[in-house]
């Protein structure tokens, strides 16, 4: 029975034969299989190729239309294209000097399908004007499926999403705990853990309100239920790390979109420098106890981390530059989970690598940032830019907490290729559809084709 992560292969197939573009099955299928999906779930089909998993048997053939037949339609080159096609090829290089090339074209194989490949397609869709808010709808109402299903969860302990699939497969899967506080189960829905599907919908959330409130859905009542069930999605996951993390991209959304940001900034720098002055002594003191000396799970939780940093940066000084490869590190103290993306990467791909991804971080953020600045704060493709803006800086809070597998991968290189085609459009590609005359200009003429101006 694992051999129906094959089926979305023949889907795919199917769909490219009769007439659907590579784009378009990228957005209707790729996109709900990647996230309906628990993406754990894989099969051998032959020894000595990587496993086929139920979202890269459907991108695989789209991919090849795309590449081959379509001749990478819609693309354009910018340069984060390079700095990301570098890390991962820091990836495969790390894991052939850890464990020779066996392992490692496995693994660039899978990073290529989930880092490269819905960067550079969906950097293309977006910057299509026909595709563009297409996308970013199906990317928040596919959200709100899965949220739906994880209130179901939340409140009565079973995951719907997972489940059905998991008594059907005849070997072993990870990622089958229960996890519980203050008497719910903390939601994960097709997301391998709670944290991932939190982090997940820290993402989403940010878009969904531009959507709502640019009033792109044919009835903003709709709008309104999709942005909700995503930020239900982040509360049902009941993970600190992403809610903090959807707080702190609420609060850069109000600054952005404040039509006083010099008034709104000094408001911020004073709350915040209150904040960390009472927060950081007491979170400091908070974490500086010993696992064993915890006197709460979440202390437990909190220690953990502060003790695998200790633990894992001596690790780190003795192989800085490529690391240890991503299934052969060395195992602290019984550390086994590193739940930090930056410590993961440098102890898998070296330091190296980890300044490579922290330069596609910054160079996505300068270029919103600058962006942003370069609009008045009501214009539609300016809100956007400081709603990726949040998205981003959520991303980058919650990967301190959290590796950044399965779907959340795909979806954070996602985030960056909607940013980088809003640059490279210059928001034209953007212009709410819901407004005539922005995506009109003819109607924007009377008479002896003088400009309308007011």
């Amino acid at each position: 029975m694992d051999k129906l992560a094959l089926l979305p292969l023949i889907g795919a197939i199917y769909l490219l034969t009769r007439g659907m573009d590579a784009k378009e099955a990228f957005l209707v299928y790729f996109l709900p299989i990647l996230t309906l999906i628990p993406a754990y779930y894989d099969t051998k089909l032959i020894s000595g190729i990587p496993e086929f998993t139920f979202w890269s048997s459907a991108l695989i053939p789209i991919a090849f239309v795309w590449i081959v037949n379509e001749k990478l339609e819609g693309y354009k080159f910018s340069w984060i294209d390079v700095i990301i096609i570098l890390h991962v090829v820091f990836i495969f290089y790390a894991q052939f000097e850890a464990t020779g090339y066996k392992d490692a074209q496995k693994i660039v194989f899978r990073e290529i399908l989930k880092r490269v490949v819905p960067f550079f397609m969906l950097k293309a869709i977006i910057a299509n004007p026909k595709q563009r808010i297409k996308a970013l709808m199906t990317i928040t109402i596919l959200g709100a499926i899965v949220s739906f299903f994880m209130l179901y969860e939340f409140r009565f302990y079973n995951n719907l999403l997972d489940s059905i699939i998991r008594k059907l497969w005849p070997t072993w899967v990870p990622w089958d705990g229960t996890m519980s506080r203050y008497g719910f189960k903390r939601a994960a829905g097709s997301f391998a853990h709670p944290i991932s599907a939190g982090y997940f919908f820290a993402m989403t959330a940010p878009i969904a309100f531009w959507l709502w409130k640019q009033e792109l859905f044919k009835d903003n009542r709709i709008g309104l239920i999709v942005f909700a069930l995503n930020v239900f999605g982040v509360i049902t996951s009941i993970s600190r790390a992403p809610i903090a993390g959807l707080m702190l991209g609420a609060v850069i959304i109000w600054f952005g979109w404040s039509r006083t940001k010099s008034l709104s900034g000094t408001f911020l720098t004073l709350i915040a420098i209150i904040s960390l002055s009472m927060m950081v002594p007491k979170f400091v003191e908070y974490v500086s106890v010993k696992r064993s000396h915890a006197q709460t799970q979440d202390q437990e939780n909190a220690a953990y981390r502060k003790e695998m940093l200790d633990n894992y940066l001596e690790i780190i000084a003795e192989k800085p530059t490529w690391g240890y490869g991503r299934y052969t590190f060395p195992v602290v103290k019984g550390q086994k989970s590193i739940d930090n993306e930056y410590l993961f990467i440098a102890i898998t791909s070296g330091l190296n690598n980890l300044a490579i991804y922290i330069a596609i971080i910054v160079v996505v953020l300068v270029r919103l940032v600058l962006f942003a600045s370069r609009h008045t704060y009501d214009s539609p493709q300016g809100r956007l830019a400081w709603v990726l803006i949040a998205a981003w800086v959520s991303a980058i809070f919650t990967q301190a907490t959290v590796y950044s597998g399965m779907q959340t991968t795909h979806y954070f290189f996602m985030i960056a290729a909607i940013s980088e085609a809003l640059v490279l459009t210059r928001g034209q590609a953007f212009l709410p559809l819901a407004n005539p005359i922005m995506n009109n200009p003819k109607e924007d003429h009377y008479g002896y084709n003088f400009s309308r101006t007011l």
